[in-house]
């Protein structure tokens, strides 16, 4: 474990995959407090006496709900990157109301995606007048992440389906969208170890224009991860990754 450091919280991590042991390495290097670290063999419980600020959880979608019912109890800070629990969200954001405590989730924590989102949205708000151009998004991610389409790639739809009247929806079923104009389509490819690749494709008779975003490793996820705890420590309130890094982009 790192030396303390008071300028920031101390850190838990639930789940120690990938993600996890990425943001271990990360937080040391950036002298962050790790205080504990939660997996299946040392699982997060009432009992445990959480000498910890703020809490990341990169588990699984499963487990969501009753992590933040256990830190809720002892009024701890969290910040949520796992992803795939969204039906969920208005019953988490309860939890986070009721117990006072700040809370953090994001679809996608890295920095750099949050610039693709504005470039994204952006383009969304200039096509608004264009009828000849079709979106279409194709992303990668590697062959052991569960929900497909990725909430990242959800969320790129959702600013053209908001400001283009043409899209009421999106579909990851080709079916959906063949013979229908109506949806925007998302396509999923799951293989090997791709951290995280996404396209936005426009289309028209004329010209096609591709918008891209890769991530090369997970070190920026932890990142991002680590700013939003910095950022939600001593704070209540439930927040999207995107309200963390508005309030610095004004």
């Amino acid at each position: 474990m790192n030396q303390p450091n008071q300028n920031m919280p101390n850190i838990a991590i639930i789940g120690y995959g990938s993600m996890g042991k990425t943001l271990e390495e990360i937080a040391i290097k950036k002298g962050y407090t790790i205080s504990k670290i939660y997996d299946i063999d040392n699982p997060l419980t009432e009992d445990d006496p959480m000498n910890f600020d703020v809490a990341i959880d990169f588990s699984n979608a499963s487990a969501v709900l009753n992590n933040i019912k256990t830190l809720s109890k002892k009024r701890k800070n969290l910040i949520l990157g796992t992803t795939g629990w969204y039906e969920q969200m208005e019953e988490i954001r309860q939890i986070a109301d009721n117990a006072n405590i700040g809370v953090v989730w994001g679809s996608n924590f890295s920095i750099g995606m949050q610039f693709f989102y504005r470039i994204t949205q952006r383009a969304a708000v200039l096509m608004k007048k264009l009828d000849e151009y079709e979106i279409g998004i194709i992303e990668t991610h590697h062959k052991l992440k569960k929900d497909a389409p990725s909430g990242t790639s959800i969320n790129l739809a959702k600013f053209f389906i908001n400001e283009l009247f043409q899209y009421d929806g999106y579909s990851s079923n080709p079916n959906d969208v063949i013979g229908n104009g109506k949806k925007l389509h998302i396509a999923s490819l799951r293989l090997g170890d791709v951290i995280g690749e996404h396209t936005v494709k426009i289309d028209s008779p004329y010209e096609t224009i591709e918008l891209v975003h890769k991530a090369k490793n997970r070190k920026g996820f932890a990142l991002g991860a680590l700013e939003a705890a910095r950022w939600i420590n001593h704070k209540q309130g439930f927040y999207s990754f995107n309200d963390v890094l508005s309030s610095y982009w004004v």
